[in-house]
């Protein structure tokens, strides 16, 4: 396998032992994709029915919980039609499993045994539950005040837990500066987004083998927004899709670097708390790839306020959706969407739920009595 770093244009083979080039640029798995629905497993309902377009198969698996294929539900949004992807009931309670899976798969596979991971939560949980079934020695940094049920998680897999104060940034500083055995960042593992690109294979199926013509995801790091675009387009490219959706990516205005770069803001700000904290990152390893994946699919970068968040956390929750807060971001999204009209009344749309309410109940509860 060859790595490619998309910033400066240098590659690595397969035996490259760094997380990131000597750029600081991120790494891609360089690879042609090829699959049709002919290539789908048809008895096998995870996310590894469509193994072929990945770089790791179904056979080779170590660590697996059955990820994949969560529901597609029809619902209503102020008058319009939208589908719900909802990916939180993954596994480990969020869409990070897709890649988590991918990801420590690729590392068991080459004999890893010790990593060290940084994350806001879901993907510090995920990584903990992953390396467990892998055998993995783990540990995990993540931010002080993260909430309670995901740092439960991290602890009850066995994984060493470190909270670190501060941002965000400071969580990823601290990680980096005493990595035990492999850095294996979410944020930085090519093979990560190799995963969460499923998300596309599936809302694919799911709607009878095309692309919807808008998907709306709440956006850190932007693996969503990336993935999605990787996935559609790889379909794109092998003709089972005539076009690629507009991808909307929403941010916390509390906390939106990518937001601000999109529309050419200044990129230096003063980040505060978010109730979104899953999205609340100063910066990002891949923000140049974000806003180009999303101009590419004539997509959007939003920003929403914290009343806007927790007004569409109230709404799902009303609608029987037990989602964290994270993911209402999408939902204040959709809202503003069709306010600015940006997106129509008889549009296919797909909203994605990213993570499960149960990892944040204590501050959801809070939320709700102020």
């Amino acid at each position: 396998m060859e790595y490619l770093c998309r910033t400066c244009g240098k590659k690595y083979d397969d035996g490259f032992k760094g997380w990131r080039c000597e750029c600081d640029g991120a790494l891609w798995l360089n690879r042609e994709v090829k699959f049709n629905r002919g290539d789908i497993r048809q008895n096998d309902f995870t996310q590894w029915r469509y193994d072929k377009a990945y770089p790791i198969k179904k056979e080779d698996l170590i660590s697996t919980f059955g990820e994949g294929m969560t529901p597609l539900m029809k619902e209503d949004w102020d008058d319009f039609d939208i589908h719900i992807k909802n990916d939180a009931i993954m596994p480990t309670g969020s869409f990070k499993d897709r890649g988590v899976s991918m990801m420590i798969n690729h590392l068991a596979l080459q004999g890893v045994n010790k990593i060290t991971e940084d994350s806001s939560g879901n993907a510090g949980a995920s990584v903990a539950e992953y390396a467990a079934k892998a055998g993995m020695e783990c540990s995990i940094y993540v931010p002080e005040g993260t909430s309670k049920g995901k740092v439960g998680q991290v602890i009850s897999s066995g994984a060493k837990i470190h909270q670190i104060p501060g941002p965000r940034e400071a969580t990823a500083l601290a990680a980096q500066l005493d990595i035990e055995g492999v850095y294996a960042s979410h944020n930085w593992n090519p093979y990560f987004i190799e995963g969460v690109k499923s998300i596309a294979y599936e809302i694919w199926e799911q709607l009878n083998f095309t692309a919807p013509d808008n998907i709306v995801v709440p956006s850190g790091n932007g693996s969503l927004p990336l993935a999605l675009e990787q996935g559609f387009r790889e379909l794109f490219l092998n003709e089972e899709v005539d076009r690629i959706p507009r991808i909307y990516g929403i941010q916390a205005q509390n906390c939106n670097p990518v937001y601000r770069k999109f529309h050419g803001l200044p990129e230096e700000f003063d980040a505060k708390p978010t109730i979104g904290e899953g999205i609340a990152l100063k910066f990002s390893s891949h923000s140049e790839e974000v806003v180009k994946a999303i101009r590419a699919s004539d997509g959007d970068m939003l920003d929403v306020t914290e009343d806007e968040i927790l007004q569409g956390l109230k709404k799902m929750l009303k609608k029987g959706y037990f989602i964290e807060p994270t993911s209402a971001t999408a939902f204040a999204g959709v809202t503003k969407l069709i306010k600015e009209e940006k997106i129509n009344q008889n549009d296919t749309t797909v909203v994605i739920i990213s993570g499960n309410g149960l990892k944040a109940s204590d501050k959801i509860l809070k939320y709700l009595n102020e």
